[in-house]
Order: C-alpha cells, then structure tokens, then sequence
C-alpha cells in the first residue's frame, strides 16, 4: 500500500471555533482523509476573543480531531471592537505559526487561505520553502 501524502492547511480558525472558515476547513479536511494525512495549524480556540483556561499555559497544543492532527498556537485574547488587539493576535498567529511548521514534519503539500488578509498567503509560501519539493495551493 502507497503511503498518503501528507497535507498541511494553515488556518487561522479550525473547529470548534465557529468562524465559517474554520468549519469549511473541517468539512474539507476531513473530507480528504482518504487521500490524505492532514495537519492542521490553527489558533488555540478564540473567535469571540477569550480562550479557555486549558488553552493558557503552553505555547503549542496538539489534538487528534476525527482523524486531522491540529497544532494550535496559543494567541493572546483579543477585544474586536480594538484594531491593536486584533493586530497583536493575528501577528502571534501568524509567527507562531511560522514556527511550529517546523513542528509538523515534511509535508508534500501546503494549502493556505487569504485569512488572515495577506498573511494567510505568506504562511503558505513560508511552509512551502520549508517543505522544499512540496506543492503550495493558495486559497483567496
């Protein structure tokens, strides 16, 4: 039997969070399953800007989500209604992000989304010039 290519999505939301994108993720992650070893990194649960108290002493979590490995990335809580505090938490995805894809091991495909703006697109060239020989599909 062929070993299954591995798939790296960087995420800014992954489940349970409830922001669309998070959740279009899953149905697509999970979806590919049978082609695919999947690695999502993402943000430790924060969508409405608090994170739970599980969530708070390690820089990195690892969970197993109906098959998708999930690196998340603790982030500082965030208020919406403040544009410095939602900056200071995309930034600490994003360079979090940036790390642990030296986490996850070789990839043979990286797929970003444009979320967040920009930044999702530099993760994806980020993880692809890690994972040199790997493809790199950009969502916008």
């Amino acid at each position: 039997m062929e070993r299954k290519k591995k798939l790296l999505i960087y995420a800014h939301y992954y489940i349970p969070d409830t922001a669309s994108t998070g959740q279009i993720l899953r149905e697509l992650a999970e979806g590919l399953l049978d082609t695919f070893d999947i690695t999502v990194i993402c943000v430790v649960p924060s969508y409405l800007g608090t994170i739970e108290d599980k969530y708070k002493t390690k820089r990195y979590y690892k969970e197993k989500i109906n098959g998708v490995k999930v690196l998340r990335i603790r982030v500082p809580e965030f208020d919406k209604t403040k544009g410095g505090s939602r900056v200071k938490n995309i930034l600490s995805y994003f360079f979090g992000a940036m790390i642990a894809t030296f986490k996850v091991g070789r990839q043979d495909y990286v797929f970003s989304i444009s979320q967040p703006p920009i930044l999702g697109g530099l993760l994806g060239v980020w993880g692809k010039w890690v994972n040199r020989n790997s493809k790199f599909v950009n969502a916008a």
